[in-house]
């Protein structure tokens, strides 16, 4: 992996990016952007390989710690942006199916996640600054 980033947050915490990045590389890879499907799969394995240490062909390797136990997982910054971007897609998606707790959660989440890369210097694509909503036009530059 190339220069990254770590964001330490608990790891019920990381378990929603987890489920959103499962989600979204479902629909991309039926729907659309291979590349954001491509993406959104590499933060899955990377969380694999630093929290859970799973070792690929070796069964029984890997177990996730407990949900209060602080994880800290190290991306890219393209990975960190496209984890913003789909944190408000699928909370856009839960509130619109009244699952609001479920989209509060993520946006939390999402704005722990801009304040840590701006803590850090990182620049953000402007749409990612604001809440954008469920209407925010999806992009892969991620």
């Amino acid at each position: 992996m190339s220069v990254g980033l770590i964001i330490a947050m608990p790891l019920r915490q990381w378990g929603l990016i987890d489920a959103c990045m499962d989600n979204d590389a479902s629909v991309e890879t039926v729907n659309g952007d291979r590349q954001r499907a491509d993406l959104a799969r590499s933060i899955r394995m990377a969380s694999w390989d630093q929290i859970a240490h799973w070792t690929p062909g070796i069964p029984g390797s890997g177990s996730w710690p407990l949900p209060d136990e602080i994880v800290k997982p190290k991306l890219t910054i393209a990975q960190w942006h496209l984890a913003i971007d789909v944190l408000e897609r699928w909370a856009a998606a839960a509130n619109h199916t009244g699952r609001h707790e479920a989209a509060a959660q993520e946006r939390e989440l999402r704005e722990l996640i801009l304040s840590r890369l701006q803590a850090h210097g990182v620049r953000l694509p402007e749409a990612s600054v604001s809440n954008p909503g469920p209407e925010q036009p999806r992009t892969s530059e991620s």
